[in-house]
């Protein structure tokens, strides 16, 4: 088991780029990362590669593979450690506690529903048609790049993403491309985000042969790219957490368990939120650990919040209706697995070592 270090993590990293473009921070930047910014560079690129936690690097690079070769320190994931928690982390950098953000489900108390996030559909009734956009409503802030270009209007400010996004990229060679010819223009900061390696190894596992297929040829891509680019460049890469691989157990198998609910649980299979009816709290407790520890670190909303593994600061006015009355966190290899249609080689959202550290990969 593992805490996320929230003086030296992915949000602290963007920290350190809103301190070198003249804006504010609630939050302790990265020294390492400030010494490069100092130079002064004239084009800026923030790279995130989801799920290429440092596992994944030292199991599929060599030390002279390119991505490994600049390796410069190990910075901490958030807690959960996982896509919608980390990258909104690292977008708005403020920990899961401020932004609200904590997983790929989480409960509308507008709607009733547990939501999907990203999707904004209802996770155990996709039929169900919401009223409210969760993200848009109620998640909306301003990122970094907002905050960043509204500060320095004269520079170039561009997000780029995968192909589920609007004028979204396909490939990450055209990704690649594209920064490279803004690179050709004025001075410029680049958020770029790839998702690959975390949907590859969430089918394919950990130690998979396509994950190291995945892996190696994102780092060809890596190296080119790094050939291309010219002296005034600043690279800084990073990925939202890693992954590890993961014995699934089926919850709604457990009926009595289930019976305890107020309603269906919410958040990520290994970080798993409770909603509990009222009286049957402690008959939850005794069932929840008779069929599923060893294996899992099992809090109270109370005892979650205390423990600051959400991080700390300007609590999210939502936060107490997202988390529920109580989480389980895995700190094993096991998942509860609340869906019939999608089945894990891998996962991540737990506080495993794997999950939480990532590479703070840096060419300038």
């Amino acid at each position: 088991m593992k805490k996320p270090n929230y003086q030296n993590s992915i949000l602290n990293l963007s920290c350190s780029i809103l301190k070198h473009y003249n804006c504010f921070c609630s939050y302790k930047s990265i020294k390492l990362v400030d010494n490069f910014l100092a130079k002064n560079y004239q084009h800026l690129i923030l790279m995130v590669l989801d799920g290429l936690g440092i596992n994944i690097i030292k199991q599929h690079l060599t030390q002279e593979s390119g991505l490994k070769k600049h390796l410069k320190s190990v910075i901490s994931s958030v807690f959960p450690p996982t896509t919608v928690a980390a990258t909104n982390s690292i977008l708005l950098a403020k920990p899961p506690f401020a932004s609200g953000y904590l997983g790929w489900v989480q409960y509308n108390k507008l709607e009733d529903a547990n939501v999907v996030v990203f999707k904004n559909e209802d996770y155990y009734n996709p039929k169900n048609k919401l009223k409210t956009n969760l993200r848009e409503d109620i998640l909306a802030q301003d990122d970094i790049l907002t905050l960043i270009k509204a500060q320095n209007p004269n520079l170039h400010v561009e997000a780029l993403m995968p192909a589920f996004a609007v004028d979204g990229y396909h490939s990450f060679d055209n990704q690649l491309d594209r920064l490279l010819m803004i690179t050709k223009g004025k001075p410029s900061f680049s958020f770029c985000y790839w998702e690959q390696v975390d949907s590859i190894v969430h089918s394919d596992g950990v130690k998979g042969l396509k994950t190291k297929e995945v892996v190696q040829n994102l780092n060809r891509s890596f190296e080119r790219f790094i050939n291309e680019i010219d002296r005034d460049v600043l690279l800084i890469v990073t990925a939202d957490h890693g992954l590890v691989d993961v014995e699934e157990i089926d919850l709604f198998h457990y009926q009595d368990l289930t019976a305890t609910f107020l309603r269906k649980p919410s958040l990520e299979p290994r970080a798993l939120t409770f909603f509990i009816k009222e009286g049957l709290q402690e008959k939850f407790k005794d069932l929840f650990n008779k069929y599923f520890q060893p294996g899992f670190l099992l809090l109270s909303k109370e005892e979650l919040l205390a423990s600051e593994l959400l991080g700390y600061g300007v609590k999210h006015p939502w936060l107490d209706s997202f988390i529920g009355d109580y989480i389980a966190i895995s700190i094993s290899n096991k998942l509860i697995k609340t869906s019939q249609h999608s089945s894990f080689k891998a996962h991540h959202a737990g506080l495993l070592k794997e999950e939480l550290e990532v590479p703070l990969i840096i060419k300038g």
